[in-house]
């Protein structure tokens, strides 16, 4: 019988060698062989000095949830990608992206290399620098970090790219951020970086300073004219220049740096404010109440108000959906003060031609503004600028339409006074000639002043005397200024018959409730009415064009039609015909002409069945 042999202690411990030997080896060849596989994946970027954009060799991919560092190492080539444009900008997206690149002649760089990120409103950004596989620096930035982990201080993101040992070396760089993804990568030295600095610091500086100049100057004369519009555009000045300089990322840097979270609480708020302020000064500016329409003022308050939500909302919604909505409240912000500045030109405001062209800028230049932002064209350093350039430019108009203003003010000052000067003089002089007979002459002037009183002593309105000359001195001014004037006869219907059957008292009263709803109506500046005779009566509406004419006859037909005259037991309904035309005069003593047409479009109105309005321009079809 065989005795069976156990192994001994040492030919174990030999075989447990050899196995654990063998192991070793596996898993050094599988790890060789994915370091081979990744060596020659990444591209590689030679450094020779001179600035290089690695946005074309970046290869990307996004973050998925709970990915880390190592578990990006691993990904699988087919997830990463090249940029398939020049576009520097990704959009927004709620996840992390990763770029990599590999790059050579770093260690033997004798001028600083750095890796820079140039766009300053990133939320968080890891830089990792690979030696030989292996991990020898890790560099940090972002809006939502302290400002001092940064490795190199700048408004921008500069990581150092120096004391390297190999020959190559790879970069992981980790972007996360709510607002647009913008990832404009260089690589070049120091130097070069800094001399880019110092241009981008002389034009935020020119920016800066003109709007502090302009600030100053309007606010001298706000406190010289008291006009309320020039303290308006000073806030709008000073929000703006403060939103640019946080777009320049100055206020991380020297502001709010060691407060993660306030830049983009700031320019959250800014957003929508700036444009609130504008809203402001243009409805100021243009004076959108006099001229106009009813939709004009609601879609502008409309959007005040939603500029005030959206600022107060800026507080507690997500930065990114203020980003998002900032951007086409902005664009549609520039577009309504487009619309109300040309609005204004086509009434004849002087000053809003030029207020027209200085939005027009403005809305040229935003708008290549967002769409460098969102994406939508190649980003370039002028697009990325296109916000402060168009600002400039708007600035410079508006000083402009703001001396022109200024002018027009002093001019109508100066003929005011002289004006008054005149008639002092005359008055003096008069008064000396005929110091003799100042009793006489008040005694007539006395007389006189009781012959042409000027309201009717029943209606309380302007009688037809007085009538008849403010109506030949609207029209002489309207001639002069080229305006528009319009002319309303409006005669109440049936009226012999509301005498008839109710009396003359509630005729009476008719009338004085007719003169009430002309009052409430015709309000506007300038406008003046009128008792022409019996139950008829005349208004004036200066620089007033036929269509708006119209529109306001007509409401004053719906308020008659909605009245009821009540007297005692007795009440009756009351409407009336009306009759519009209106001119631009082209020479002077037409005004009569200008009066019979309006009558007889009031003919009309009655013969078509009363309770209607009729306009010249309908009578000449």
């Amino acid at each position: 019988m065989a005795v069976q042999r156990h192994p001994s202690d040492s030919e174990e411990r030999r075989a447990l060698t050899v196995h654990f030997s063998q192991a070793l080896m596996s898993v050094a060849v599988l790890c060789l062989a994915l370091f081979a596989h990744t060596v020659l994946a990444i591209e590689t970027v030679h450094y020779a000095g001179d600035k290089i954009s690695l946005l074309p060799t970046l290869e990307l991919v996004l973050e998925r949830d709970g990915e880390t560092l190592d578990n990006i190492l691993v990904r699988q080539e087919s997830d990463w990608h090249h940029r398939d444009s020049i576009n520097n900008n990704l959009g927004q997206t709620d996840r992390a992206l990763w770029a990599r690149l590999r790059l050579s002649g770093l260690r033997d760089a004798q001028d600083d290399p750095l890796l820079r990120i140039n766009y300053p409103h990133h939320d968080f950004i890891d830089v990792y620098l690979f030696e030989r596989g292996r991990l020898v620096s890790h560099f940090e930035g972002g809006d939502l970090r302290p400002f001092d982990v940064r490795p190199i201080k700048q408004r921008t993101f500069w990581f150092p790219l120096a004391d390297l040992t190999s020959e190559e070396q790879e970069i992981y760089i980790r972007v996360e951020t709510q607002g647009p993804l913008l990832i404009p990568v260089d690589l070049l030295s120091y130097q070069a970086a800094a001399e880019e600095e110092k241009l981008l610091y002389l034009w935020a500086g020119a920016f800066l300073g003109i709007i502090l100049i302009m600030a100053i100057y309007n606010l001298f004369l706000f406190f010289t004219l008291r006009e309320s519009s020039y303290v308006l555009y000073v806030i709008y000045l000073l929000t703006a220049g403060i939103m640019q300089a946080t777009l320049f990322g100055f206020g991380t840097q020297y502001l709010w740096g060691e407060h993660p979270g306030v830049n983009n609480q700031v320019i959250a708020f800014l957003a929508p404010f700036v444009q609130l302020t504008a809203m402001a000064f243009v409805l100021k500016f243009v004076n959108l109440h006099t001229f106009g329409s009813l939709l004009d003022r609601s879609v502008a308050y409309l959007m005040v108000f939603a500029l005030i939500v959206m600022s107060i909302a800026s507080f507690t919604v997500p930065y990114s959906l203020i980003v998002k909505m900032g951007h086409s409240i902005a664009l549609f912000g520039v577009v309504c003060a487009l619309y109300i500045g040309i609005k204004g030109w086509i009434m004849g405001m002087k000053s809003a031609r030029l207020f027209t062209i200085a939005w027009f800028a403005h809305l040229v230049f935003i708008a290549w503004y967002l769409l460098d932002m969102t994406g939508k064209v190649p980003s370039t350093e002028i697009g990325n600028q296109a916000f402060a350039i168009g600002f400039i430019a708007e600035l410079s108009l508006l000083a402009i339409a703001f001396a022109d203003k200024m002018n027009q003010e002093k001019e109508l000052r100066i003929h005011s006074q002289t004006k008054l000067l005149d008639m002092q003089v005359a008055m003096n002089q008069e008064l000396d000639n005929k110091v003799k007979e100042r009793t006489a002459a008040l005694e007539k002037a006395n007389r006189r002043l009781e012959e042409l009183s000027v309201t009717d002593g029943l209606t309380k309105l302007f009688n037809r005397r007085y009538f008849d000359q403010v109506f030949r001195e609207n029209y002489l001014q309207s001639y002069k200024d080229q305006h528009p004037i319009s002319v309303m006869m409006v005669d109440i219907d049936f009226f012999k018959k509301l005498n008839d059957n109710y009396g003359h008292a509630f005729g009476d009263l008719c009338l004085v409730r007719a003169s009430q709803l002309i009052r409430k109506v015709v309000n506007m500046q300038g406008a003046f009415a009128a008792r022409y005779g019996g139950e008829e009566f005349v208004v004036v509406l200066p620089k007033t064009t036929e269509d708006r004419a119209l529109r306001i006859a007509d409401v004053l037909r719906q308020a008659f039609e909605k009245t009821t005259v009540s007297q005692g037991t007795q009440s009756s309904g009351m409407t009336v015909s009306i009759g519009v035309a209106s001119e631009i005069p082209t020479t002077t003593g037409e005004e009569e002409k200008l009066l019979s047409r309006a009558d007889d479009c009031l003919y009309h109105s009655k013969e078509s069945g009363r309770n209607r309005v009729t306009g010249a321009s309908s009578l000449n079809k």
